[in-house]
């Protein structure tokens, strides 16, 4: 069969194909040149690891032991388009070079190819199941997929089909070399060999095969100008943006240089409008696969809140797609600088808002809790956004919710949430003869109690707890006092920049004049914030957790324990902000295996796949108006793990959390944690199952459980 043809058809597949993908591309391209720099190019070799373990290794899509057959599907799917993209690059070389590429490629990569083929089809007729069967929750159900799938199906068909046709031709024919073209291509041999014997005159199968090669590469060229119209746009954008994924501590929000110059010259702050979002942020809006993992794991969404992190995302990009034109429009205007900033300002303004598009509830009902970007498996960052824009409401708006307003009136004037007054931060301290950093201007420790462990009467708790480990294991060291301000997580995640940097600049002069330089605190949300947003202002310092530093003293052998205490059965609670933002895991449970005689068990959603107890990203200061309480379905996956596991043991617990086997201890729910602390023990009051379940933080378990100080006997 003569192929001259091929190249002028070639040509015009290319031409259009090519073309058409070109022109779409230019405009996406346009709306990444339309937002704000955003320098992502450093750290090369630490973004060469995420790339080859996140992005080609895949990682994320086996977080979720729910829905491991997802994972493995999507993975060999990916693996075998990878694979496969040679044997594409092949066939549209063959449409001007037949006899491309030369034997030694062909003995080597033909049975991979070919396996590979099959196993990808494998993947897709999974893929259908799930979709036509199976239909998991989190997925958004649409033609476009199953068009999509279709497509993918229908290469791996007529990669197959091709062959046979075209191999089975010259083998009817008697080609003495047919033979030769498929023997390192087992299932194309097999397939050339039956359509040889099918009777079809060898013409004919030439031309089937023919017809096949040419809908294998229209299917290719129409497939990759579906992809930027679609959510599979991702097939050409995750890489990058894994590539491109922040390296920073996952705990840093973005800093607002020259705040107070911004507020005065009345700038809009935070995210409002298109130009607001870095090229990064839209590349993230690009890159969503709609897969819904970030949709099934937010709190706020499974308790019925109108958050869905997943249609955030995909509003804000389809307002870029719906207005692409426009906003590349406006940018040229201010690139050009050929016009003023009033006329830029005009064009900005004849566009909707941006947020228009976002229920402001939902933004406000984010614990900031990172579930969804911690099971993302193209790396976006969604709280990010959430919180930027939150800074334009709270700073350029005015407009955070009443108790949230009145929370940060209280902060701002008394440095804490509660509005008690600044002198009696220490009270706690009273008769305790603990050092303030007057007393002892160089401690080996500052240890930084925060508000809660300064004003509430449960956290205060805590912090006595803390102070008696410390003094059992004879550590130096020194609290600032009635001197503390707030960390300024709270004004931070509740958009409120300005009031951050101005309880954190006060700290950090505090520290600095004091000569600190290592900090510990009992608050997760301290500890994040002063270990990885204070040096942003300057502020660098080693922090440790109490968490961590218990299990080091642990290791050091600085603390015993009384052995005489009854078993008791705990479950752990990871604080968000101390587990997925600073990846702190196994500390605290080997604190609590350290104490002896105690059972611990694990929830279903532990450690990286916890769930948070609500009181993250502010929540903690607003009211819970909409859908169950966050806090309360917590405990009950926490009741759910003390029960569930004690049916395994005989004389363990009933129902109802009650202990029939461990000398009528109650069992625990222990966190590490000020903030855990209130929300667990009002969902343990919600469940009625105060008088079976306590809740406790380590320092507690770890302060009852001391063993008492050792007496002189010849002294005495």
């Amino acid at each position: 069969m003569s192929y001259e043809y091929r190249i002028w058809a070639g040509i015009l597949v290319l031409l259009v194909g090519m073309g058409l993908f070109a022109r779409t591309l230019l405009g996406r391209f346009g709306l990444l040149m339309a937002a704000k720099p955003e320098t992502r190019w450093d750290l090369v070799q630490a973004r060469i690891d995420n790339l080859l373990e996140i992005g080609i290794g895949q990682k994320k899509m086996f977080k979720d032991p729910s829905d491991p057959a997802s994972g493995w599907l999507h993975a060999f799917t990916f693996w075998g388009f990878c694979v496969l993209g040679l044997r594409t690059t092949q066939l549209f070389v063959q449409a001007f070079i037949p006899e491309w590429p030369v034997p030694v490629i062909e003995e080597l990569y033909q049975p991979i190819k070919d396996y590979t083929a099959l196993v990808v089809l494998v993947m897709i007729l999974g893929f259908f199941a799930r979709r036509l069967i199976t239909k998991p929750k989190r997925i958004n159900y649409s033609h476009e997929a199953l068009l999509i799938l279709g497509f993918i199906g229908g290469l791996m068909v007529t990669e197959f089909l091709y062959e046979g046709g075209h191999f089975g031709g010259l083998i009817a024919a008697g080609d003495a070399h047919a033979a030769e073209h498929v023997a390192h291509a087992p299932l194309g041999a097999a397939i050339a060999a039956w359509f040889a014997k099918t009777g079809m005159s060898p013409k004919g199968l030439q031309l089937f095969g023919e017809v096949n090669y040419w809908i294998h590469l229209v299917i290719v060229v129409t497939f990759l100008n579906l992809l930027p119209l679609s959510k599979h746009f991702h097939v050409i954008t995750s890489l990058p943006n894994v590539f491109l994924s922040r390296l920073e501590p996952k705990g840093t929000l973005s800093f607002v240089e020259d705040i107070e110059k911004a507020l005065e010259e009345e700038q809009s702050l935070g995210l409002s409008k298109p130009s607001d979002l870095s090229w990064k942020q839209t590349l993230d809006l690009f890159t969503c696969t709609e897969c819904g993992r970030c949709e099934v794991n937010c709190p706020a969404w499974t308790t019925g809140k109108p958050l869905n992190p997943k249609m955030l995302i995909l509003d804000l990009r389809d307002y870029l797609y719906s207005h692409q034109s426009q906003i590349i429009a406006a940018s040229k205007l201010a690139i050009s600088g050929e016009v003023s900033a009033e006329v830029v300002a005009q064009a900005e303004g004849q566009l909707p808002e941006l947020i228009a598009t976002v229920n402001p509830d939902a933004i406000w009902s984010c614990t900031t809790c990172r579930s969804c970007s911690e099971q993302c498996p193209v790396m976006i960052e969604h709280v990010d956004k959430i919180l930027d824009i939150r800074r334009h409401l709270t700073m350029t708006r005015n407009e955070a919710p009443k108790e949230l307003a009145k929370t940060l009136a209280n902060l701002e004037s008394k440095s804490n949430p509660w509005g008690m007054a600044s002198g009696k931060r220490a009270d706690w301290a009273k008769g305790l003869d603990i050092p303030t950093l007057d007393d002892n201007p160089n401690p080996e420790w500052l240890y930084f109690v925060g508000c809660a462990g300064s004003f509430d009467e449960r956290a205060k708790k805590i912090t006595l707890a803390t102070v008696q480990v410390l003094r059992a294991a004879n550590v130096s060291f020194a609290i600032l006092g009635k001197k503390e301000k707030c960390s300024g997580d709270l004004a931070r995640r509740s958009g409120q920049e300005y009031l951050f940097q101005e309880q954190a600049r006060a700290n950090i002069e505090m520290f600095n004049a004091g000569g600190v330089t290592k900090i510990l605190t009992t608050c997760p949300h301290c500890y994040n914030t002063i270990l990885n947003e204070y040096p942003q202002l300057g502020g660098r310092y080693e922090v440790v957790h109490h968490a961590q530093f218990i299990a080091e003293l642990v290791k050091e052998g600085r603390l015993t324990f009384d052995q005489g205490h009854a078993q008791q059965r705990i479950v752990f609670h990871d604080s968000c902000y101390l587990g997925r933002y600073n990846e702190i895991y196994d500390e605290p449970r080997k604190v609590l295996e350290a104490v002896g005689n105690v059972e611990l068990v694990e929830m279903a959603r532990s450690k990286n796949l916890g769930m948070c107890c609500g009181a993250g990203g502010a929540r903690m200061w607003m009211e819970e108006k909409m859908g169950t309480r966050v806090n309360n379905l917590r405990v009950e996956q926490a009741m759910e793990a003390l029960n569930g596991e004690a049916d395994d043991h005989e004389g363990g617990h009933d129902h109802h959390g009650h202990d029939h086997g461990h000398g009528g201890c109650k069992t625990v729910i222990a966190s590490s944690c000020p903030f855990c602390m209130t929300m667990l023990s009002d969902g343990v009051k919600a469940k009625d199952a105060a008088e079976s379940i306590d809740t406790k933080d380590i320092a507690e378990i770890v302060a009852e459980r001391l063993a008492p100080p050792k007496i002189d006997t010849a002294k005495a």
